[in-house]
């Protein structure tokens, strides 16, 4: 289930440091632009409130908004999705033990592949905008269920006398399964993109369609490890899911009753370890699913030798199975062949003792 994250960090071990620090100020440069791009869109949404609580015109707010929303996907078009090929390329260059260099960040900026690169930009905000419908679509699919679930318990609950902790439990419960269930879909469309853009990288010249199919037909790709892999994925993102949810929200109930200060300073240090967690686990998993995409999801050597051991030990005892089958199968017939001609002797014996017989007392007669 993990064995690509662990081949992918024994890779990048000679460099890790290294990439991990140019990772995380891409993530930063990218952070950044999402701030400063998402900012005018707030201010807009308000005006656009305004304008309509005091029935005033609002083809110029619908128009700001559009222009709000605009930016961000220009931003992202043309500066965001370069960069994260060019990271992606980095952590490639340290899987395939290359030496890296911060100038890798903005290699596919060059000429000759940046145009390219645009294309995958269109299909990449295309990938997100499905995964943020479907992830909205799920989330309101669980809502319902989880409000006739909430109905139906709501009745022995409220009897109980500990009717507020175990609501605040559901809800986390239900928040959390929430998250999980909609990061099934995040991760499979990021595959998706981080196959196809080492696809890109690799070979620029074949295009971003063919680069795409490419994508696909890493996750498709006959060796019935990509489940395993795709579960420990999950797994990973789990753990950054429940630190940043319940735990984050039982830290904030449980500082209730402690001073102003110290509350926050506990919270901030929850919010500072989960920001930590949240970088680590997703630089592994991409450190991993680039690892997955390079073999074409073979195992390793080590795994794949434990798996002709356990095959030559089944070959093996299939064969002494059959030795030992065909030894006993001759050593019955042996026996029965001996008992039948012992019977034979016994018979004949028995025989001429008869006619013996027979013949003295004819002699006596």
């Amino acid at each position: 289930m993990f064995n690509f994250h662990k081949l992918a960090l024994q890779n990048a071990k000679p460099q890790n440091a290294k990439v991990l620090l140019f990772t995380i100020v891409s993530f930063i440069i990218l952070f950044a632009l999402t701030i400063l791009t998402f900012m005018p869109l707030q201010p807009a949404i308000y005006k656009l409130m305004m304008s309509m609580a005091m029935q005033q015109s609002v083809a110029g707010p619908i128009f700001g908004i559009v222009l709000a929303i605009l930016v961000p996907i220009l931003v992202f078009l043309f500066v965001g999705y370069p960069l994260i090929a060019g990271t992606i390329y980095t952590i490639d260059k340290a899987l395939n033990k290359d030496k890296v260099n911060f100038k890798d960040l903005f290699s596919v900026f060059a000429k000759g592949k940046y145009l390219k690169a645009l294309k995958l930009s269109l299909i990449t905000i295309l990938f997100i905008i499905i995964a943020l419908v479907l992830g909205e679509v799920i989330a309101q699919l669980l809502q319902l269920g989880i409000i006739q679930l909430y109905q139906a318990i709501q009745g022995p609950l409220s009897n109980s006398d500990h009717a507020l902790g175990y609501s605040l439990a559901f809800q986390m419960i239900a928040g959390t399964l929430t998250l999980f269930i909609k990061s099934f879909v995040y991760w499979l469309l990021a595959i998706i993109i981080i196959n196809y853009t080492v696809a890109f990288i690799k070979e620029p010249k074949n295009g971003a369609w063919n680069s795409v199919k490419r994508g696909f037909k890493g996750i498709k790709n006959g060796q019935k490890t990509w489940f395993k892999f795709y579960i420990g994925l999950l797994l990973l993102n789990l753990i950054v899911i429940i630190l940043a949810s319940p735990i984050s929200q039982l830290i904030s109930i449980l500082t209730g009753g402690i001073s102003q200060n110290m509350a926050t300073i506990l919270i901030y240090i929850v919010h500072v370890i989960v920001i930590i967690v949240r970088l680590a686990v997703y630089y592994v998993n991409i450190l991993a699913i680039i690892q997955y995409f390079n073999r074409n999801g073979e195992p390793s050597n080590h795994n794949k030798s434990k798996k002709d051991k356990k095959k030559n030990a089944n070959i093996t005892d299939n064969q002494d199975s059959k030795v030992n089958s065909s030894v006993t199968n001759t050593t019955e017939k042996a026996k029965s062949n001996i008992d039948q001609k012992s019977d034979q002797l016994q018979d004949k014996a028995n025989d001429e003792t008869k006619n013996l017989k027979n013949n003295l007392n004819q002699s006596d007669k």
